[in-house]
């Protein structure tokens, strides 16, 4: 009987401790992806100081007409499983470049759009991140791209167009920013089209625990509830 009282009292305590386990766990590995944000947006920064422009590719072209720069947009990609990342499957989904085309560049490696260190020809090293031996863990992956503690790479977005507001191509729709408290405000002189932006130069995010956006929901509903956003 007493063994049977016993046991009844650590399942109990289990069921208790491991709720809360996790939740910690997750609490941790949200506050290291904000960190990685905030250093790589450093070191973004530094780049644009030191070149005059964004680490990007030899002539790379903004994502919309008149507007900035998006890397590895979650819209249109699966996970390693085949589901969809995005839940709201937006139609015609934009083609975004990998983050692996920053990385190069801001890590100094002779590879990709940074070949013979063209666009980084000082061979400054502004970003040392960990690196991982798979696609699917934190840090930069034998891919050259930089996820975080989800495996999610992270979202990178550039003022391409030098107007001093940053325009994601996720968050700059109405449908996922309009009145959604996230520190954005409408562009004003975007005079066609209703958008919404960052006042700055670089904006940084990541889908967080769940691993999905959903493109059809608020920036503060559904799958976007626990997007890991850099600049809040």
């Amino acid at each position: 009987m007493e063994m049977l009282v016993v046991v009844a009292i650590i399942g109990i305590l289990v069921t208790i401790t491991v709720p809360f386990v996790s939740r910690a766990m997750i609490k941790s590995k949200v506050a290291t992806a904000r960190t990685d944000m905030i250093n790589l947006k450093g070191a973004v920064q530094s780049y644009q100081n030191d070149y005059s422009r964004f680490p990007s590719g030899r002539g790379a072209a903004p994502n919309f007409k008149g507007g900035d720069l998006t890397y590895h947009l979650p819209i249109g990609r699966k996970h390693a499983d085949g589901s969809p990342q995005d839940a709201g499957n937006w139609s015609d989904p934009p083609v975004t470049p990998d983050n692996n085309v920053v990385m190069a560049i801001l890590m100094a490696i002779d590879y990709g759009a940074n070949k013979n260190h063209g666009r980084n020809p000082k061979k400054t090293t502004y970003l040392t991140p960990n690196t991982a031996d798979d696609k699917f863990s934190a840090g930069v992956g034998p891919d050259g791209v930089f996820r975080d503690p989800f495996g999610n790479p992270y979202v990178i977005s550039v003022d391409l167009a030098g107007d001093e507001n940053v325009a994601d191509l996720f968050y700059r729709e109405t449908g996922v920013s309009k009145g959604a408290s996230i520190g954005l405000v409408r562009n004003v002189d975007n005079k066609t089209e209703e958008e919404y932006v960052l006042r700055g130069s670089v904006m940084i995010w990541s889908p967080g625990p769940d691993r999905q956006v959903n493109s059809k929901a608020g920036a503060l509903a559904k799958e976007n509830t626990d997007n890991i956003l850099g600049w809040r």
